[in-house]
């Protein structure tokens, strides 16, 4: 997050009145409505103490949201789009809302997400399994799933913390 207001740390240029609806609708597919909602000055809230003392400070979540709403602020225009841990400050609803709107939204271009959070890449076309700097595993969730190997096993032990003890 940069010492700029909200729309400048989204569009990462100049804006005008003409960006704001673009600028709020990817706030929106980030799951970044509510807060926004509370910011005194909208989208022209500073951000940071750096250079405004009444700027507003985000958590880690609120933080990525608004990093993750600039690929959807400039999704008409990419043909590409590489996240590191796009969802690894929200909680697992978040990062499901996240991870659906990436999926409806991104249009004819290709997400490379970089994820040690298996449930991320459950609906991904491709997924590719790393050790080491190697590609040990490759496919798509189904596939790796039947293979039982080291995505299987992963899958399995992150998985269990998102179900709910049956008695």
């Amino acid at each position: 997050i940069y010492g700029t207001s909200l729309a400048e740390n989204i569009a990462m240029e100049s804006v005008t009145e003409e960006d704001d609806e673009r600028i709020k609708d990817a706030l929106a597919l980030a799951d970044f409505s509510k807060k926004l909602g509370k910011l005194k000055n909208d989208i022209q809230t500073e951000m940071t103490r750096e250079f405004a003392e009444d700027g507003t400070m985000l958590s880690g979540g609120e933080a990525q949201k608004v990093a993750v709403s600039r690929m959807f602020a400039k999704v008409s225009k990419m043909s590409i789009a590489i996240l590191d841990e796009p969802s690894s400050a929200l909680d697992p609803f978040a990062e499901y809302i996240l991870n659906k709107n990436m999926m409806e939204n991104a249009k004819d271009a290709s997400i490379i997400f970089i994820s040690h959070r298996l449930s991320t890449t459950k609906d991904a076309d491709r997924i590719y399994m790393f050790e080491n700097g190697e590609i040990i595993e490759q496919g798509t969730h189904k596939e790796l799933m039947e293979q039982n190997g080291k995505y299987a096993v992963m899958f399995e032990h992150q998985a269990h913390y998102y179900q709910e003890v049956v008695a």
